[in-house]
């Protein structure tokens, strides 16, 4: 499938608290620290540049695998016609992200891997030509979210940077949030990855996320984009951002920490047997008739058989906000919300992993399909 556009398609308080690390944040990570991590992907790890444009957005399955850092924001806008916004937002984004160079107040050293990804959540989508999209969004309050402030619930605009290098993040989400009318952030979140192994990484406690996903074209086209009408290339983003609890679940041993995955932290392969890719066999027992993978860890509560949807595509990230708190930025790609909502709903029946994860925000959004020079974001909505 080609990424190219014809040229005749379509038309042209207690936020505090849980903020993290935004613009001002990042710095807080260490300034000197970041500095010497973004001097040495560029050193070892010449980056190659993603082109903003298509039928899909970059950011979702562009880079195949994912930059290890990101600053995702949630923000409120004021309501009306987004028709202006987008098309100038459409143009930062290609100028931020031009090869070799981008903008030179920002990426100094070069655009490097740098992506944008924007989506619209259920208010602004209500303001559309097509305002029953609005209602593919609706998620209910899953187990822990009715102890949530209203803040961390839900939003107008999703905004997703990534890059390898961390110190591009900050200026570059403050130049787009610059193209928003009346921007109130909700929350922000400065998250990282480990370095991959064969395509997979680990997440804050240290087991790998995201084994089983889609990853061809026909498995993303299945799973993820949306195939027809004004969202055609579009996809639907989930955020869940959680506290883990990394210190008790460090408590437990080995074995029991195995248990709570299905799977074993040092190569990832399931309790059931064979390698990290193969695929689970959850009728598998013991010689005493006890269930290998365990009745509720987290590889059998979210596998798709039991609830016939589909597969998401995760690229999840790990956060540290302050010493005592680690967390997990869940993000998933899917065409429809109903694959991400079936899932969860099973995990809230018996997650032997969510006793050990606390909800913070929760959200969905429209990921709006693809522009070029002449078709910008949201074009055919709006």
């Amino acid at each position: 499938m080609s990424d190219a556009l014809p040229p005749d398609a379509g038309r042209v308080s207690r936020r505090g608290l849980f903020a993290g690390f935004g613009a001002a944040g990042v710095m807080g990570l260490g300034a000197v620290a970041l500095a010497q991590a973004s001097r040495s992907y560029k050193e070892s790890n010449p980056l190659s540049h993603i082109s903003p444009f298509g039928l899909h957005q970059a950011g979702v399955s562009r880079p195949n695998i994912p930059q290890q850092h990101c600053l995702i924001c949630v923000v409120d806008i004021q309501s009306g016609d987004p028709t202006a916004w987008l098309g100038s937002l459409s143009q930062e984004i290609a100028s931020l992200t031009a090869a070799p160079s981008g903008n030179s107040l920002v990426t100094p050293d070069g655009v490097g891997d740098l992506t944008i990804t924007v989506g619209l959540g259920a208010r602004p989508l209500s303001h559309s030509r097509h305002p029953e999209f609005a209602n593919q969004l609706r998620l209910p309050l899953f187990k822990g979210d009715s102890d949530l402030d209203p803040g961390f619930i839900g939003g107008d605009v999703f905004i997703s940077v990534n890059a390898s290098d961390p110190i591009v993040l900050a200026p570059t989400l403050a130049r787009v949030i610059g193209h928003l009318p009346s921007p109130t952030v909700r929350w922000q979140e400065f998250g990282f990855r480990g370095q991959p192994v064969r395509g997979v990484v680990r997440n804050s406690l240290g087991y790998f996320d995201g084994i089983i996903e889609p990853r061809t074209e026909t498995e993303l086209d299945d799973n993820v984009w949306i195939g027809s009408g004004p969202l055609k290339g579009g996809t639907i983003c989930v955020i869940r951002k959680f506290a883990l609890d990394a210190v008790s679940f460090r408590k437990l041993d080995q074995a029991q920490r195995d248990k709570v995955f299905g799977r074993r932290q040092l190569t990832g392969a399931p309790l059931s047997g064979g390698n990290r890719d193969d695929e689970i066999n959850l009728d598998a027992k013991e010689p005493d008739g006890t269930l290998k993978v365990p009745e509720h860890s987290h590889a059998r509560a979210a596998h798709p058989s039991f609830t016939g949807s589909g597969v998401m595509l995760r690229r999840g990230y790990s956060f540290r906000s302050e010493p005592a708190e680690t967390g997990h930025l869940f993000v998933s790609f899917q065409n429809d919300v109903s694959t991400f909502v079936k899932t969860q709903l099973r995990l809230d029946e018996g997650d032997s992993l969510s006793e050990f994860a606390t909800p913070l925000a929760t959200a969905a959004f429209v990921v709006l399909p693809g522009f070029n020079e002449g078709r910008p974001l949201g074009s055919t909505l709006f």
